[in-house]
């Protein structure tokens, strides 16, 4: 999957005025490639890789993903955030089919899935745990898992070690 970022920008409106959270930005992205922002704190880079996830539009410029512009959340991408983000209601092995059953995955198919994930992020062991359980680093390690679960074309990570 190829990504282009043409000119884009992003700005917000506040108390204090307009604060231009991301300068007109350009480059691209091909398929297989392993690309990571590096930055100062506070000059977009977590605004771009929101944009790029569909959680928020450019002010100007465009982003396209196979040569369609980006509107709106995919499931072609995922994001893992600075934090977690797991829902404290589920169990680990749930928070890791979240997305499967949201996609109608069948049961089984989903219980083969996270098994394999829960595996592959070293916390089988803790596939029934409540996320209140976990340290910081293992709920991380579900987050990674549920993202890699839905098998999507672009996984956008925010700091999430």
């Amino acid at each position: 999957m190829k990504i282009d970022i043409c000119q884009v920008s992003k700005s917000f409106s506040g108390r204090n005025g307009q604060t231009e959270a991301l300068e007109p930005t350009s480059f691209t992205v091909d398929a297989g490639q392993f690309v990571c922002l590096l930055g100062p704190s506070g000059c977009g880079k977590s605004t771009l890789l929101n944009m790029l996830a569909g959680l928020e539009e450019p002010t100007s410029g465009q982003i396209e993903m196979d040569g369609r512009p980006v509107a709106g959340a995919g499931r072609d991408r995922v994001m893992i955030f600075q934090e977690p983000a797991l829902f404290p209601w589920l169990n680990v092995r749930d928070n890791v089919e979240f997305g499967l059953r949201m996609a109608g995955t069948p049961a089984a198919e989903r219980r083969k899935i996270s098994q394999r994930l829960l595996a592959l992020v070293k916390l089988s062991k803790f596939a029934q745990a409540s996320v209140h359980e976990l340290s910081g680093g293992m709920k991380q390690r579900v987050a990674l898992a549920r993202a890699l679960a839905v098998d999507p074309a672009v996984l956008l990570m925010d700091e999430p070690f």
